[in-house]
């Protein structure tokens, strides 16, 4: 009796996380986001070319005129080292919700490595310097150079 009391504690439970994970996919697939990549990239890319510190401080107040109150006030930037994957570099986070965030990376050092696998869809676009990505199915990398955009959908 025990055994059978513990098997169907175990089957309810494991359909319970499987509809959970399955209810919070369908969400992150219809929930409608604050930022569009497209006006991202479009604002990365009229900075694309300059001095990478005059672009930052460009597309940060493009930013916080485009979405008031989303972007973090001057006095909570910070760049702070990360390295992760294999890669190192400095980052500055600008805003963050449950669901999505808009964050400067740069490395001021050649750097490599692997930043993971995600439900989620990963866009970059290059400002200045040069992002090489390496798709998974692929057997050769892409280069992106400033003004390109780069998607990751997994």
């Amino acid at each position: 009796m025990r055994l059978l009391s513990r098997s169907v504690t175990i089957v309810v439970v494991s359909i319970s996380l499987v509809l959970l994970v399955l209810l919070i996919r369908y969400w992150l697939c219809v929930k409608q986001y604050l930022f569009e990549k497209e006006e991202l990239a479009q604002l990365a890319k009229q900075y694309a070319g300059l001095d990478h510190e005059l672009a930052f401080t460009k597309v940060i107040t493009e930013l916080r005129k485009k979405y008031p109150g989303h972007i973090l006030p001057d006095e909570d930037l910070q760049w702070i080292f990360v390295n992760a994957g294999g890669w190192m570099g400095s980052m500055c986070l600008l805003h963050a919700s449950f669901t999505e965030y808009v964050l400067l990376f740069g490395s001021a050092v050649d750097t490599v490595g692997h930043s993971g696998r995600y439900w989620v869809e990963i866009s970059d676009t290059v400002i200045s310097g040069t992002f090489r990505q390496w798709k998974e199915g692929t057997t050769r990398s892409e280069v992106y150079y400033p003004a390109c955009q780069c998607c990751v959908r997994v």
